[in-house]
């Protein structure tokens, strides 16, 4: 280490008596100049310093408020976040992971309203986003009196499955009084993919023909 020390003053003691040299040949005036410029150097050198010092705190303490406004924020909603979050749990639990039976589910609903479905129609599967299948059914109904039709649209969208009436037409029946009506509507439902990796498409071709 002694060595080291020394090989570094033998590689100094050179360039610093040249230094010293130039230094005591310079005149009075000169060494001022020089040294102001230095001490102008190092001033510039600190107060870049500074800034950046005061700007890192700065961000530091924006970072602290955004960090607090979000945590003030997160608790200010949290109930809503707790019950938006039980609705799409509640939701998820109404899909299930088997597939859906629709159209059994409709006549279901339509033999408790005391109602007949005389016209049904498949629509083609369609992906809804990354983890579900959408299942679509065109009904018609026909000669229809308006609370037997309420109950109906109720058992439909208040059963265990998900089921939801996308689409709703009503027309007043022909030759009726105005208290029977016929009803074309589509009623939806979905099925949750079980591979959360297998494509949408995949899973369309494999569900076509349920019910």
């Amino acid at each position: 280490m002694k060595r080291l020390f020394a090989a570094i003053g033998r590689m100094l003691r050179r360039p610093a008596g040249y230094l010293a040299s130039e230094w005591s040949r310079m005149s009075r005036r000169e060494r001022r100049l020089i040294a102001g410029v230095g001490t102008g150097i190092i001033l510039a050198g600190l107060a870049l310093l500074a800034y950046s010092v005061a700007d890192t705190l700065a961000s530091m303490a924006q970072e602290n408020q955004d960090m607090r406004s979000a945590i003030n924020d997160i608790a200010k909603h949290s109930d809503e976040y707790r019950e938006a979050k039980a609705k799409i749990d509640a939701l998820q639990r109404r899909i299930g992971n088997e597939p859906p039976q629709l159209a059994a589910d409709l006549e279901a609903a339509a033999k408790a309203a005391g109602i007949q479905i005389p016209e049904t129609s498949d629509r083609p599967d369609a992906p809804a986003g990354k983890h579900y299948v959408e299942h679509s059914l065109d009904l018609k109904l026909r000669k229809v009196d308006l609370k037997s039709l309420a109950t109906f649209l109720s058992g439909v969208e208040t059963g265990k499955s998900l089921i939801l009436v996308t689409r709703l037409q009503i027309h007043r029946s022909f030759g009726s009084d105005g208290s029977d009506v016929d009803v074309d509507l589509t009623a939806t439902t979905y099925e949750h993919l079980k591979d959360s990796g297998k494509k949408a498409g995949k899973a369309i071709v494999a569900g076509k023909g349920k019910g």
